[in-house]
């Protein structure tokens, strides 16, 4: 099963520096198969989500759920943290 997730970059200090976010092997953003704000699949289970910056550290990861059904993840990225609340 797949769930249909959308991610956004909503805030915080790393917010500018951030280029893209990964969940399992799905990606937006630079180099991504979609841009920020798009929904793409993603398997179900918990994948691990990773955020890409230009600054250091220059990735910052977290385990995610993905429910089986339609999500959005607006994301906060600050200098060594990321802060994920669903919509």
């Amino acid at each position: 099963m797949v769930t249909s997730v959308i991610v956004n970059i909503v805030g915080g200090t790393d917010a500018q520096n951030t280029t893209a976010a990964t969940i399992g092997d799905v990606r937006w953003g630079l180099n991504g198969t979609a841009n920020f704000g798009t929904a793409q699949n993603v398997a179900d289970g918990h994948p691990l989500l990773t955020v890409y910056k230009t600054t250091q550290p220059v990735q910052i990861a977290i385990t995610v759920e993905a429910r089986g059904y339609p999500t959005t993840l607006n994301i906060t990225v600050n200098a060594d943290t990321i802060n994920v609340q669903t919509a």
